[in-house]
């Protein structure tokens, strides 16, 4: 489970820079440029998942009235330990309310950042301006940026001998002007590439599907004849089936 979740919050996050980040590289959206109605969309996919959690008991309701004429309401409302509070509906867990988390959370939030003001003075607010970090952190442009593949490749190389990923590292070929393709400096370019082999595909579906083309073909060939001959087995058929129910009298 603990492998799951992380897994899943790597995935999460890959998506959450392939939206914001933009793909990255020279020809690649940058956060400003999707414009308000980009910024509109984000914040919308952002706010509904809050709002669902903060709803989670009202949906237990609906949901329990969806349910009443296939399984007992006592069944399903045993999910609230009180009306906005939930709880297993098996003994011996713990509870939880996400609707009183959307009022804790903030006023948490709120109770810090007074007491960092209060602590920090001005200094937690002022601007301090330093050299942008060349581990393309948001602010660094171009090929220098961090992509949304970045975030899965340090899964690929852990589980690079489950997933037999294949790498794969070439000068590229210079030009009829000796700079190497893509190069707009003449300095020498390396391209990498990665691929992940589909084990399912590789050793279950290609085989199925191996097997299942001699089949077709078999088969094929066998509806493929003439009909004289389809007649000549008919006959032979018919002779074999008298033969067998004269034998067995």
């Amino acid at each position: 489970m603990a492998l799951t979740a992380g897994f899943a919050g790597v995935t999460f996050v890959r998506l959450v820079g392939m939206t914001v980040l933009g793909p990255g590289g020279t020809g690649g959206t940058r956060p400003g440029e999707y414009g308000w109605p980009g910024r509109a969309a984000v914040t919308v996919l952002s706010v509904f998942p809050l709002a669902i959690a903060a709803l989670t008991p009202l949906e237990i309701r609906v949901i329990a009235a969806g349910l009443s004429p296939a399984v007992p309401g006592g069944l399903t409302m045993g999910a609230l330990k009180s009306p906005w509070v939930l709880q297993p509906v098996f003994a011996s867990f713990s509870i939880l309310s996400p609707s009183w988390l959307w009022i804790e959370l903030p006023v948490m939030l709120a109770l810090v950042t007074l007491l960092a003001l209060g602590l920090s003075g001005r200094r937690l607010v002022r601007v301090r301006r330093v050299p942008a970090w060349r581990s393309a952190t948001i602010g660094v442009e171009g090929a220098d940026s961090y992509t949304p593949f970045g975030y899965a490749n340090p899964t690929r190389r852990v589980l690079a001998s489950v997933l037999h990923t294949r790498t794969g590292l070439e000068e590229l070929a210079p030009d009829e002007n000796g700079a190497a393709a893509g190069s707009e400096d003449g300095a020498a370019h390396l391209r990498y590439t990665s691929d992940v082999v589909e084990v399912v595909e590789s050793w279950l579906y290609r085989p199925a599907a191996r097997l299942f083309a001699v089949v077709v073909a078999t088969a094929k060939r066998a509806q493929s004849g003439r009909l004289d001959a389809y007649l000549l087995y008919m006959l032979i058929a018919l002779v074999a089936v008298i033969a067998a129910v004269t034998a067995l009298r």
